[in-house]
């Protein structure tokens, strides 16, 4: 995912957070159910969890089955070099199943520390802090373009379920 052409951000380790999507009718996913199922008609809100590092997001309406929740797959090693606790990524699903998912979304938790050294280097900077946490810093990205052909469906779709930093600033909470 493209921080505003910034440094790629990294996933998240395996067993370090969790996300869990309830349905538009309010019932909560079965046991084993993805959050990128077909079946479900839109994600209401997601959370990640870890001691020190739950955080939920209400998600937008526009948000439907053609939004997945995923662990940010640009790999462990990654992470731990960035000082990154957990990294999640909400994705367009294009109509157009030769493309691959488009990011709407990142959610970043990093080490408060690795987030000081980050912002003290030259260039932009790695993503919009939305709130923190003892020891944590909670950063999102959102993407600099609309990455389909203009006009197209997945040009029109991806726009509509685009959100803005003042939105997910008011969406977002830190779970204590």
């Amino acid at each position: 995912m493209h921080l505003r052409g910034r440094r790629r951000a990294a996933t998240h380790l395996a067993a370090v957070a969790t996300v869990v999507l309830a349905l538009a009718c309010g019932s909560k996913p079965e046991d084993g159910d993805r959050p990128d199922s077909a079946a479900q008609s839109r994600a209401d809100s997601a959370s990640a969890s870890l001691p020190a590092l739950s955080w939920r997001l209400e998600s937008p309406k526009s948000w439907d089955a053609r939004v997945r929740v995923v662990d940010d797959p640009e790999g462990e090693a990654r992470l731990a070099a960035q000082g990154i606790h957990a990294a999640t990524r909400f994705e367009y699903l294009p109509r157009d199943t030769s493309v691959v998912p488009q990011t709407l979304l990142g959610v970043y938790v990093y080490d408060s520390t690795a987030w000081a050294k980050l912002q003290a280097e030259d260039g932009p900077p790695q993503g919009e802090v939305v709130e923190r946490g003892p020891g944590v810093v909670y950063v999102v990205g959102l993407p600099q373009s609309n990455p389909f052909g203009w006009g197209s469906a997945d040009s029109v779709e991806f726009e509509k379920r685009t959100v803005t930093l003042e939105f997910v600033k008011r969406a977002f909470r830190v779970v204590r």
